[in-house]
């Protein structure tokens, strides 16, 4: 697949099935979040409930934003950090880590009270590791390894980033960025064709 960012605006990726045919298209605002699910000829036009529900952690666009770059969030609060040495490398964490109320897009964000916890390099000093949760939800937890960093410009990007939901439902994905350019002139193409219908995204 491919993916593309503008940033702080969109996040658009398109995944192919055998042969290149496109299987999935999406696209990700900071305030919508819609898919082309071409192999069922659906599509999905909506909030964050459907990324929340699949990876058990209440995201925003700055979030998903900051873990597919390795980064940390811009908009939560940053004077609540507590830093330990773990293995050589640094360990942060956050016992109750909130939006700023400057970002706070309805009420329910409000409500949102994340622990994460951060694991740095000295010699990088890039987040090699992360694991978020939230507090409310005690047995659900998101761990992501980057590793493979490679220089990009004056920056270093991890080039593998393995991903790890423990819920009722475990899941793991593995993502190997090949190619990776910045600072392009790109398009975001999403039409939603007439004929697919919308996705039931209800719980059976």
């Amino acid at each position: 697949g491919s993916m593309r960012i503008i940033k702080d605006r969109v996040i658009w990726i398109s995944m192919s099935a055998v042969a290149g045919i496109e299987a999935f298209r999406l696209i990700i605002t900071p305030d919508s979040v819609k898919m082309i699910n071409r192999l069922n000829k659906t599509y999905f036009v909506g909030d964050y409930q459907l990324i929340n529900e699949l990876l058990k952690t209440p995201f925003d666009f700055d979030m998903i934003q900051a873990l597919t770059l390795g980064n940390d969030f811009s908009y939560y609060e940053n004077n609540i950090f507590k830093i330990v040495e773990d293995a050589n490398v640094y360990r942060i964490s956050t016992p109750g880590r909130k939006k700023l109320k400057n970002y706070v897009a309805n009420s329910t964000d409000m409500n949102k009270v994340l622990v994460q916890d951060m694991w740095i390099s000295p010699l990088t000093w890039k987040i090699i590791r992360q694991q978020i949760k939230e507090i409310s939800k005690e047995n659900s937890k998101l761990l992501i390894d980057y590793s493979e960093f490679k220089a990009l410009g004056d920056q270093m990007l991890g080039h593998q980033v393995d991903i790890t939901v423990e819920a009722e439902q475990k899941m793991k994905v593995g993502v190997n960025y090949e190619k990776v350019t910045f600072d392009e002139e790109i398009t975001v193409p999403f039409v939603i064709p007439e004929s697919f219908e919308p996705m039931n995204t209800q719980k059976k």
